[in-house]
C-alpha cells in the first residue's frame, strides 16, 4: 500500500490551465486528484485555489440532492 503524495503547481500555472481546460474540465481534474491524494504540498494561494472548485462542486451535488428528495 503506497502513501499518494500530490504536489500542486504555482497559482499562474493553475491559473493557466484553468483557462486552457474550462472550469468543468479543470474542476474534475483537481477533485480526483485532491480525492485520492494522502498528502498535498504547495503554497495556500495553490491550495485555496483548488479548493473553490471542490467547493463549488460539493455545494451543486448537496442542491442536487435536495432537488431529488423532494
Amino acid at each position: 500500500m503506497g502513501f499518494n503524495k500530490l504536489f500542486l503547481p504555482e497559482i499562474n500555472d493553475l491559473k493557466k490551465s484553468l483557462l486552457e481546460r474550462g472550469n468543468e474540465e479543470f474542476g474534475k481534474y483537481w477533485i480526483r486528484r485532491y480525492s485520492k491524494a494522502d498528502a498535498v504540498n504547495g503554497s495556500v494561494e495553490s491550495s485555496e485555489f483548488i479548493k473553490q472548485f471542490i467547493n463549488m462542486k460539493y455545494n451543486e451535488d448537496i442542491k442536487e440532492n435536495k432537488e431529488s428528495s423532494k
